[in-house]
């Protein structure tokens, strides 16, 4: 618990999962081009050319990046699950043990209103022109788009998100009950975008990590926040592949309407209900049946916005 250690080590206990998310996918990146770089400089030993030509095989490790960037990110992400997976189950029975009243309901909603969001988001971002002070962002998004769909869905769409809660929302977020909740919220949300390290994805990584934050402290479900996500990605990834101007038009005046619908079912909709001390072994919380319970007392050691320590 946090409650036992000092300022500086909670401090490093928030960082260090953002320090070991960024370290990872590069080790992969690093590893990739060692085995690219040497193939292509087995290559042209094969040829009978120079191994001084290190110009070749930076091209050679260059373009095998770009044209398998979805590869490497899954590839990063399935290496962060083995990290961070065993490490969001210890905290899991501190952070989830609750219950939610009408479950696929509120998974709709998430759904509904983070991809309604997102395209809501892409609309403002195209009528105030903002991607021109961000020409890296360009770059990147051609990258990630030169992949297959399937890969895009897989590795953007469905193991991206799932990591990425674990990590932000499961873990970050119970290392920091010892602060108030909005401080939390917004901690996560800036260490969120801050590991997208390209200007304009952390802004609308740290916009959409804040919404996430605040749907998580309230029905305090991975799984929520996780199809929420889902369908944020989602969203980006299929409207790149959309080509026609009314397709796009009709999603775009359909989210309108969709996201303050859900918006407004969200707010409304009752929180989730910590349960009593005495139950340990609990289903996923996101399929339980919501019962009467006595209120989390601020001591409670199964309440994650606690004040302990």
């Amino acid at each position: 618990m946090d409650s036992s250690f000092g300022i500086p080590r909670r401090i490093w206990r928030i960082i260090y999962p953002a320090l070991i998310f960024i370290g990872v996918q590069l080790l992969v990146m690093f590893i990739a081009g060692i085995v690219v770089g040497v193939s292509a400089a087995m290559g042209a030993m094969a040829d009978g050319a120079a191994l001084t030509e290190a110009d070749v095989i930076v091209d050679e490790v260059t373009r095998f990046a770009l044209d398998n960037s979805m590869l490497i990110l899954l590839l990063s992400n399935i290496g962060c699950l083995a990290v961070f997976l065993p490490m969001w189950l210890k905290t899991r029975k501190h952070n989830e043990l609750c219950k939610n009243e009408k479950p696929v309901l509120i998974c709709l909603l998430a759904i509904g209103l983070f991809a309604a969001f997102n395209v809501v988001q892409m609309m403002l971002f195209a009528l105030t022109d903002i991607m021109q002070y961000f020409p890296s962002y360009e770059e990147v998004s051609d990258m990630l788009s030169a992949d297959t769909l399937l890969m895009q869905i897989v590795a953007i769409g469905i193991v991206a998100p799932v990591v990425e809660e674990l990590i932000f929302r499961g873990i970050l977020m119970s290392r920091m009950r010892w602060l108030p909740v909005w401080a939390s919220v917004i901690i996560q949300a800036v260490v969120f975008g801050a590991v997208h390290m390209n200007w304009f994805q952390s802004l609308y990584a740290f916009i959409a990590g804040l919404f996430l934050g605040l749907v998580y402290v309230k029905f305090k479900s991975i799984i929520v926040v996780i199809l929420g996500h889902v369908a944020y990605n989602l969203v980006s990834v299929i409207l790149g592949e959309v080509t026609s101007e009314a397709a796009a038009g009709a999603v775009v005046a359909l989210c309108i309407v969709v996201l303050p619908v859900c918006a407004i079912f969200t707010v409304k909709h009752r929180k989730a209900e910590i349960l009593p001390n005495d139950q340990d072994i609990l289903p996923p919380p996101i399929f339980a049946t919501a019962t009467p319970t006595t209120p989390a007392t601020p001591n409670d050691p199964w309440d994650p916005w606690d004040r302990r320590g």
